[in-house]
């Protein structure tokens, strides 16, 4: 039984359900496109029930459960069981230890019901009756919060029945019911009274929609939180230079209230706690833009992320290390070596998470060095250890594609032919799948080039420069005498004051007579000139004419 698939296929099922809650609303989610890369993209080999073999990198199971908290250490833990057999054990014993720190008793159950059927021997500090009682727990404390729920809708208070709302959604969050627990979070927006209600429901609909990899509700309410959190912080300016008018006005009574320490304190501490809170949008953001194959939107979101918050703050969400190989394999894909430069490996803030990973910073350094070479075996070395990554492995093959197609791309780019020989050694393949590469980027026409398959060797296809400069004069000198009569057309209607006369008088009001006259005139123009008036044909006017 494969446990993390199971999460995965009960959380997408949910998903239909609580589209039709956000719509009931008011709010409307960003159906996002999922970005298939180009036709030359293969099948990612990370698919099903694929096994991970990790015996030559060193990977040890503390790093996961030292670096999160929570449900997403569960999940993690829980997928490495279900894809590398040498953790497989561990992580099934691990795991259970910190389900029992939750209300999540399905998922216990699951657990537990794997390990008997493996043979797998239980802890002997394991606790039989945690099921019954932590379920008993569960059923009466939902009781409380739903009666408590009532007395306050009662009552018609409105900041109580939010956080009663609050309060249930959390209780069914910490059990996994994430299809209850945003519908208790959606129902709180209608008593959100400020911004920062606003802010607080956001947050926990983007927490249970994560976990429900819901990646467009995500998406969708990390936008309105941010424009929550402007809302506030235009408001909180707003009272603060008002509060200073009124300062300068009467500085004998208002000096104390404005300089009293406490005040300023609890002012530091509400912004600190709102970069923490952008950081954490970020975050949410970046994984959902990884999720919807947007890597570059993805990357950027990551820059963004202060290295403090997520090394003191995100444990339930990221580490510091899986963030910088989110960052690593999308900038790669993705940026520019200028960027590169200049976003990652100069950037005071990036500098501090490539100290904990070593390995990614190695892999930066030397694809800006342009020593692909190395840069593509120390990739492969940690490509065992990324495979364990829920959220990446769906992706990583397609990343690993497209960063050695840039990297073909560049070290073609300055030869006008190359051995495909030394291609390869320099790559780190064979000359089979360097030409099967070759003729992938040949066809999307990411590289201009030909291939002598008998001599092994790649030509830059023949341009005729001298042809292509001719073309381009060519359509220059059209555009420019196209616009030069255009001018002069309308500078000679302009000197002689010409004039249009009317046509729409109906008809009916012209006398019979006068058909063949109407007729005429109204094929010709009026044109009133300094010597006296003159009737011009349309035929007179044209461009030839005008500039005679």
């Amino acid at each position: 039984m494969n446990l993390s698939r199971n999460f995965e296929g009960s959380a997408h099922n949910q998903q239909m359900d609580i589209q039709n809650i956000v719509s009931s609303s008011g709010d409307t989610n960003n159906n996002l496109s999922m970005q298939h890369t180009n036709g030359n993209s293969t099948t990612s080999t990370y698919e099903g029930n694929y096994q991970v073999n990790i015996s030559s990198t060193g990977f040890e199971l503390d790093t996961i459960t030292s670096s999160y908290t929570g449900l997403m250490r569960i999940y993690r833990l829980l997928y490495i069981a279900d894809h590398c057999p040498a953790l497989h054990n561990e992580a099934l014993l691990t795991s259970l230890k910190y389900i029992q720190e939750t209300h999540f008793t399905s998922l216990y159950k699951q657990v537990l019901d794997e390990m008997k059927k493996q043979n797998i021997p239980l802890p002997n500090d394991l606790d039989s009756t945690w099921y019954e009682k932590t379920q008993r727990g569960y059923t009466q404390k939902l009781e409380k919060l739903d009666t408590d729920l009532r007395n306050f809708r009662t009552n018609s208070i409105k900041d109580s029945i939010r956080r009663g709302h609050d309060d249930l959604g959390d209780h069914y969050l910490d059990a996994g019911d994430f299809f209850n627990a945003i519908r208790c979070y959606v129902r709180s927006r209608d008593y959100c009274v400020t911004p920062r209600h606003m802010i607080t429901m956001c947050m926990n609909v983007i927490k249970a929609s994560f976990y429900m990899q819901n990646w467009s509700n995500v998406l969708s309410y990390v936008s309105k939180a941010e424009q929550a959190i402007e809302s506030l912080e235009s408001t909180t300016k707003s009272s603060s230079s008002s509060s200073s008018s009124t300062a300068t006005t009467t500085p004998s009574t208002t000096t104390a209230s404005v300089m009293n320490p406490m005040d300023v304190s609890t002012t530091n501490a509400t912004i600190a706690s709102d970069a923490i809170l952008g950081s954490r949008l970020k975050v949410y953001a970046g994984i959902a833009e990884l999720a919807t194959k947007r890597y570059k939107l993805a990357a950027r979101h990551f820059l963004g992320v202060s290295f403090e918050h997520c090394s003191n703050h995100f444990q339930d969400l990221i580490s510091p290390q899986t963030l910088i190989q989110y960052v690593c394999l999308c900038s790669l894909a993705t940026f520019e070596r200028s960027e590169l430069h200049r976003l990652i490996i100069m950037s005071p803030n990036m500098k501090q998470y490539l100290e904990l990973e070593p390995s990614v910073r190695d892999i930066l350094l030397k694809f800006y060095e342009t020593s692909y070479s190395t840069c593509l075996a120390l990739m492969s070395q940690i490509e065992s250890i990324l495979a364990l990554d829920q959220y990446l492995v769906p992706h990583l093959r397609t990343l690993y594609y497209e960063i050695r197609h840039r990297i073909i791309i560049t070290y073609f780019l300055p030869y006008k032919n190359a051995s495909m020989t030394t291609m390869a050694n320099q790559l780190n393949t064979t000359i089979d799948v360097l030409e099967d590469e070759l003729v992938s980027l040949i066809r999307s026409g990411k590289i201009k080039a030909r291939i002598d398959s008998k001599n092994k060797i790649l030509y830059v296809a023949d341009t005729d420069q001298r042809w292509h400069a001719y073309q381009h004069a060519l359509a220059i000198t059209k555009q420019s005498e196209k616009i030069t009569r255009a001018l002069l057309l309308r500078s000679a209607i302009i000197k002689v004051n010409l004039c249009v006369k009317d046509d729409s008088i109906s008809s009916s009001t012209r006398s019979p007579n006068n058909n063949n006259n109407t007729m005429n005139v109204s094929r010709r123009h009026f044109v009133p000139t300094g010597q006296g008036n003159m009737m011009m044909d349309e035929g007179d006017l044209s461009d030839d004419a005008a500039m005679n």
